[in-house]
C-alpha cells in the first residue's frame, strides 16, 4: 500500500470509530446540532440513513436525551465523518469543510502553517499540491506570518485536518468513485502496520478496535 492509500485507510477506520454515538444518550437538543453541524457541512439536508436522522428518530422517544449527554466535541465530529462519509459513498468529493474544523486561514501564522504541510507531506508521501489545507495555509499565513496570538490553533487539531485533508485529497487523485481502499489486514506488512498504527494514533485517544490493531493481532498469531 502507499502511503497516501494507507491514510486513506487510517481516516476512514477512525471515522467509524469517532461516529459512533450512543443514540440512547441523544436528546432534541444534541439531535438538532448534529443536524446543523451534517447539513452545513453537505450543503443539503442529511439523508435517512444519515447519523442526524438516526439521532431525530432516536431523539423523539426520549427527547430530554439520557443522564450522560455526549461531548458537544464528539457530536461535531460524528457528524463532520458522517457527512464526509455520505459524499465519499455516493461518489462525490469530500467536503473540504469535513476536515479543516477548528482551523481559521485567515488567522493561521507561517509556524501552524509549517506544522500542517510537515503533517500532510508524512500522509501523502509527496509534497501536499495546489487546493490542499496546507498549500492553502502557507499561501494565507504569508499574509500575516505571525497569525493571531490569541488564536493559535492546537497542534493536535493541525495534525488530525492535516491528515484527513491528505485523505481527501489521496481520494480524488486515485478515482471519482472515492470509495475507500479495502484492506485485506491478513496481507498487512509489519512496516504497514506500524504507519497505520502511528496515523490512527493521531486520529484516535485508543487504537483498540483498529485495523491497526487488528493486524497487530495477526501479525502476533504469525509469529508464535
Amino acid at each position: 500500500m502507499s502511503t497516501a492509500t494507507m491514510t486513506e485507510v487510517a481516516v476512514h477506520d477512525a471515522a467509524r470509530i469517532i461516529g459512533y454515538i450512543d443514540l440512547k444518550s441523544i436528546g432534541e437538543s444534541e439531535a438538532r446540532k448534529i443536524m446543523s453541524y451534517e447539513h452545513k457541512a453537505l450543503g443539503y439536508r442529511p439523508p435517512p440513513g444519515s447519523l442526524a436522522s438516526q439521532a431525530q428518530a432516536e431523539a423523539a422517544k426520549h427527547p430530554k436525551g439520557g443522564p450522560t449527554p455526549p461531548d458537544p466535541i464528539i457530536l461535531k465530529k460524528a457528524a463532520l465523518s458522517d457527512a464526509a462519509k455520505i459524499e465519499s459513498e455516493r461518489g462525490q468529493p469530500i467536503p473540504k469543510s469535513t476536515v479543516v474544523d477548528g482551523i481559521d486561514l485567515s488567522n493561521i501564522g507561517e509556524a501552524e502553517a509549517r506544522k500542517l504541510m510537515s503533517e500532510e507531506h508524512k500522509a501523502l508521501g509527496y509534497r501536499p499540491p495546489p487546493g490542499s489545507l496546507a498549500a492553502d495555509a502557507q499561501a494565507a499565513a504569508a499574509k500575516h506570518p505571525s497569525g493571531k496570538a490569541e488564536k493559535k490553533v492546537d497542534h493536535q487539531v493541525l495534525t488530525e485536518a492535516a491528515i484527513k485533508d491528505a485523505a481527501r485529497i489521496s481520494a480524488e487523485r486515485r478515482s471519482r468513485s472515492n470509495s475507500p481502499p479495502q484492506v485485506d489486514v491478513n496481507k498487512v506488512t509489519e512496516e504497514e502496520k506500524k504507519k497505520l498504527q502511528s496515523l490512527e494514533t493521531k486520529l484516535l485517544d485508543s487504537t483498540a478496535g483498529t485495523v491497526a490493531a487488528e493486524a497487530q493481532s495477526i501479525i502476533d498469531m504469525k509469529k508464535n
